[in-house]
């Protein structure tokens, strides 16, 4: 619901104002946190009766974790806007996180049936549903949300997860298939896709969408309401995960003023400075994440993290010494993980010292022999560097067995495969990266050079 229901409840104000909840031990909060809702009291008790402030509070409480405040800010805005279903929804989602189950499910279908064209409570009465165990009550919320939002994956997952646990896996795999049409990247999408194909049979393409859904996290439908949720987040944890999204995004500026005023509140806190000048390295400043990484050193002298950032710090400022130093330091801290061996190499390169850069990386794999991005790493040496092709394929092949859903692996290996004048193996790595990434650039002249290496094979007497 929008602007007009908040300016229908303004023109019309309580006789007696709702509380204004605050948490308990407000004073034991962390102090960024504690100073922001601060703020957010003194303005909501300004005008205490107005539901969007309350309903920006209740958010706040939410985003932080805060869940009995939010609740009780959730319920403000309900006896203010009884026909607000984004009021009714968080009440639930509030119940379901303080663990009242029984409670949560109930208020979902309040929503639903008080409610019929509010699509984010079919979604989440859907998820709880699956929860309880409620299967087929779940298909008929799923299939609602499907006739309200057709562009909205989770219905089709939804339905996807209702035919798995039926063991109705061509079912599932086109219902799937459908809501990763709509959103390819959706990891609990391809984890359950990977499930209905492993049970057909089809097991190439189950391990592919398996990789693909590793370590998904199922996040329930977008509404008005959460769309605000990150704005508020302001947990140590929180902003940690997502700087680190800022950076893989190729945004690390976002997140160095993210991490500055993490900073101004903890000035002290060795993993905050870290967290930054990692940030600062991969937002083009290294000279300043040497600067914090030196005090970092400083007072903890075992710290790995940052005596690697620091050999990265110090690799783009062309202080290649100082590098090799702080990545031999991480490595007498922690000889069995890949990270300073990685630095190490990184320097090397610098030095243009190809060959030393590979022995750097081959004991990083000695280190780590499941990690893929080392692989790929001493396949680029050995192919850009060494014209080492037959070593750089070994790397590619082992990387790819390892990391089956990686984009940037199977580029390499369709790539080089390409220029070996080898064509099955191109056209199935080809086809592997079609699946995965169908809007790569790179894809159509790899096609073309596949039908023109497979032009001339026919050609051949």
């Amino acid at each position: 619901m929008g602007v007009a229901v908040w300016a229908v409840v303004r023109s019309q104000p309580m006789h007696v104002a709702p509380s204004v909840p605050v948490p308990a031990d407000l004073e034991k909060l962390d102090p960024q946190l504690r100073e922001y809702i601060a703020a957010k009291l003194k303005w909501v008790r300004e005008a205490p009766a107005d539901p969007k402030r309350q309903a920006t509070l209740g958010m706040v409480y939410a985003a932080n974790g805060l869940w009995a405040a939010a609740r009780a800010a959730f319920q403000n805005v309900s006896q203010l806007l009884p026909a607000e279903p984004h009021a009714q929804l968080y009440l639930a989602v509030a119940a379901q996180e303080l663990n009242d189950l029984p409670e949560a499910l109930n208020r979902f279908r309040d929503v639903a049936g008080r409610f019929p064209q509010f699509a984010p409570g079919f979604a989440r009465l859907g998820d709880a549903l699956l929860k309880a165990g409620a299967v087929d009550e779940a298909e008929k919320a799923f299939r609602h949300l499907t006739e309200l939002a057709p562009n909205e994956w989770r219905g089709y997952a939804g339905l996807g997860e209702v035919a798995v646990r039926r063991n109705q896996f061509a079912e599932a795999a086109r219902q799937l298939e459908h809501a990763l049409q709509l959103a390819p990247s959706e990891k609990a999408a391809h984890h359950l896709l990977g499930l209905a194909y492993r049970s057909l049979g089809r097991l190439g393409d189950a391990q592919r969408e398996l990789a693909l859904g590793l370590d998904g996290v199922h996040y329930p439908m977008p509404d008005d309401w959460s769309r605000s949720a990150a704005q508020h987040m302001k947990l140590l944890p929180d902003l940690f995960e997502a700087a680190d999204d800022y950076i893989q995004a190729g945004e690390p500026q976002k997140a160095v003023t993210m991490l500055e005023e993490v900073y101004h509140f903890h000035p002290n806190d060795l993993g905050v400075m870290t967290k930054l000048a990692i940030a600062l390295n991969r937002g083009g400043e290294p000279a300043k994440g040497r600067a914090l990484l030196l005090k970092v050193v400083a007072q903890d002298q075992r710290n790995l993290a940052a005596y690697v950032a620091l050999a990265f710090s110090c690799t783009e400022l062309k202080l290649l010494d100082e590098a090799l130093a702080h990545a031999q330091r991480a490595a007498e801290l922690a000889p069995n993980t890949p990270q300073p061996f990685v630095a190490k190499a990184n320097a090397l390169l610098a030095l243009e010292k190809d060959e030393e850069a590979l022995a750097a990386l081959e004991s990083a794999s000695t280190a780590d022999p499941k990690n893929s991005e080392v692989h790929r790493e001493i396949g680029d040496i050995c192919w850009r560097n060494l014209n080492r092709t037959n070593d750089a394929l070994r790397h590619y092949e082992q990387a790819a067995s390892l990391a089956p859903a990686s984009a940037a692996i199977q580029v390499r290996l369709v790539d080089l495969y390409l220029e070996l004048a080898r064509a099955k193996e191109a056209a199935t790595a080809l086809n592997t990266l079609h699946k995965l990434v169908p809007n790569e650039p790179k894809l159509a002249r790899f096609d073309e050079r596949l039908k023109t290496l497979t032009n001339q094979s026919v050609a051949k007497p």
